[in-house]
């Protein structure tokens, strides 16, 4: 399906890319995209968030700086691992300081490409969780949430995460407690297939793969249906060549799943400037 022409008087925003450094934010500024969200990277921890938030090349930028992820769990390509909640407190403050403007935690593993219906390892459970975002909340921090499966998802809802990421292997039920908390949803459909053409899988895997990403889009539409607030999310690393094409993919990908071209752009232009707390003519606001 070809992508949604875009109205060129709306202000587009990204929810979901990883900066590699500034140059990535002309890239975003060249796409024609007003506003992204930086969902962080090891090195930005490594070099003390070379990307903060704030307004570069006409782009505005919320970053994470980087990512909070479980010792031993997935995670380790975009933060710091954590052991411990006694260390949260102190590592959200250090976010703060460095220019976060919002946290990203890792709150379950990957979609394994290699096991069909699997998650890999990873994730912090419920009750760290709730801390997370409590500590967040402490110095006036919203908290996005990497989340698949069910329960990780769940558990990120009634967490209170301003944001579930991904959300593959998403279910109604899941969907009922995210509507319940007005939890966004960004679903970075073309994530998952730009991860397996790159993996050159096996025909089997690219099977998969087209399932599970057709069963993403049915619950797309049925979160839309529910109420759930949708964001339109890349998961590109900035730069990239092609990034204005994965872009407009991505807004395929949410006509593909039932939603009118009004619906496309509404989410990609009001929904996203709503999540990343900014006003759609590009001025700072309260995420709240």
């Amino acid at each position: 399906m070809p992508p949604p022409a875009r109205h060129p008087a709306k202000k587009y925003v990204d929810a979901h890319v990883h900066l590699r450094d500034l140059s990535g934010v002309g890239c975003a500024a060249d796409a024609g995209i007003a506003a992204i969200r930086d969902a962080g990277s090891s090195a930005s921890a490594e070099q003390g968030a070379p990307v903060g938030s704030g307004a570069h090349r006409a782009v505005l930028v919320v970053s994470s700086g980087w990512a909070l992820y479980k010792k031993g769990g997935y995670g380790s390509a975009f933060g710091i691992p954590m052991e411990g909640k006694e260390n949260f407190h102190d590592e959200i403050l250090r976010l703060k300081s460095a220019g976060a403007g919002i946290i990203k935690i890792m709150a379950s593993g990957m979609v394994s490409l290699r096991k069909r219906d699997s998650i890999t390892p990873g994730g912090f459970d419920g009750d760290e969780l709730a801390l997370l975002v409590r500590e967040a909340r402490s110095v006036g921090l919203e908290v996005m949430a990497h989340a698949n499966g069910e329960q990780a998802i769940i558990d990120c809802a009634e967490a209170g995460v301003r944001s579930v990421e991904h959300g593959f292997f998403m279910t109604d039920r899941a969907l009922d407690v995210m509507a319940r908390q007005n939890t966004f949803w960004t679903p970075t459909v073309g994530a998952l297939a730009r991860a397996a053409d790159a993996a050159e899988p096996s025909n089997e895997i690219k099977a998969h793969v087209r399932e599970v990403i057709r069963t993403h889009l049915e619950m797309i539409g049925k979160a839309r249906a529910l109420g759930v607030p949708l964001a339109i999310g890349t998961d590109c690393v900035l730069p990239h060549p092609r990034y204005r094409a994965i872009y407009d993919a991505e807004l395929a990908y949410f006509a593909e799943a039932g939603l009118s071209l009004e619906a496309v752009q509404q989410l990609a232009c009001e929904n996203g400037a709503r999540l990343l707390g900014i006003k759609t003519e590009g001025q700072a606001a309260s995420s709240k």
